[in-house]
């Protein structure tokens, strides 16, 4: 006994499986509203910034992936050096 035959509101597809979507493919393409997604992220950021122990991994393993850190100084030109003045590593060096 299957259930009753239903349109797929994703790709238009009729089938008589259980739910609205033919396809878990088609149910995961949900579009959310703009207010649903400035109300996640505003419970998400109350929870990055609570201060537990799960937080601080998150903001941990956000930070560490690279994704929030500052950008790295550009070491400068070798024209606008002048003179007596070299690169190492990055740094500018004077000689004395």
């Amino acid at each position: 006994m299957g259930y009753k035959s239903k349109t797929c509101p994703k790709c238009n597809a009729v089938h008589n499986k259980r739910g609205e979507f033919c396809s878990r493919s088609c149910g995961n393409q949900k579009k959310h509203k703009p207010e649903t997604k400035v109300l996640l992220a505003k419970k998400q950021t109350e929870w990055l910034t609570s201060g537990t122990d799960e937080a601080e991994v998150a903001v941990h393993n956000f930070t560490s992936l690279g994704a929030n850190k500052v950008a790295e100084p550009i070491a400068p030109l070798r024209d606008n050096m002048g003179s007596g003045r070299f690169v190492q590593d990055g740094d500018l060096w004077e000689e004395v």
